[in-house]
């Protein structure tokens, strides 16, 4: 009597697998179905279920035996939208979906993101997840570390101690100073003898924010 030929246990690949190559006894016998060659070479590169047939022997003693291969397809994963933090910012905790996925890429550690770790500049961030099925699929977004502004008060200064208002001048323009006898605007008045701490803060374009000091000492006439 002929052999009756075994295709094998059904099987499920993911949607961006290798070629399976199948295996069925007796060898020698023919594979038909989609994405299937006659030597069984299985390409998974359409998502569905498919029905292969093995066929073995030849006229009326050809056998079959049938599986089923099933593509799983790939899971549609979103990293979320790009993001912009100063270098001294706190961790960012990173999201994407859907959830349950690991983040790599330079500052991150426990799906969280330091910008002072990852250093100045643009960073790409990569979300990996992968589903029930054992599918994988990632996705990025672009994190930009901005630097704090460079800010100089001046230099420190002697003053006498009368009430006529000095214009402080510093740089970048258009920050605030806070401090003792001093508006925001940089008008200090040297009023009382002693040394004064005074503080100039700068926020740039990107809201980074930068301080820095100058300390005038005001004198008795």
């Amino acid at each position: 009597a002929p052999t009756q030929p075994n295709a094998g246990p059904d099987f499920a690949v993911c949607h961006n697998a290798a070629n399976v190559n199948l295996a069925a006894t007796p060898t020698g016998g023919t594979w038909s179905g989609t994405n299937v060659t006659p030597a069984g070479v299985f390409t998974p590169n359409t998502v569905g279920t498919f029905t292969l047939v093995y066929s073995y022997g030849n006229g009326n003693c050809l056998l079959t035996d049938t599986l089923i291969a099933t593509v799983n397809p790939l899971p549609v994963v979103d990293a979320g939208l790009d993001f912009a933090r100063c270098i001294d910012a706190a961790a960012v905790n990173l999201g994407g979906t859907p959830a349950g996925g690991n983040w790599s890429g330079p500052g991150v550690a426990a799906n969280a993101f330091t910008p002072a770790t990852a250093g100045l500049g643009v960073h790409t961030l990569t979300y990996n997840y992968t589903d029930i099925n054992g599918c994988s699929s990632s996705d990025v977004l672009l994190a930009t570390v901005n630097p704090l502004p460079v800010v100089n008060a001046g230099n420190d200064t002697t003053l006498c101690d009368q009430p006529f208002p000095v214009a402080l001048v510093a740089s970048p323009a258009g920050g605030t100073w806070s401090g003792t006898n001093v508006t925001p605007a940089g008008i200090f008045t040297p009023n009382g003898v002693g040394s004064f701490v005074l503080t100039y803060t700068f926020t740039d374009g990107n809201g980074c924010v930068n301080t820095t000091v100058v300390n005038p000492i005001v004198i008795g006439l």
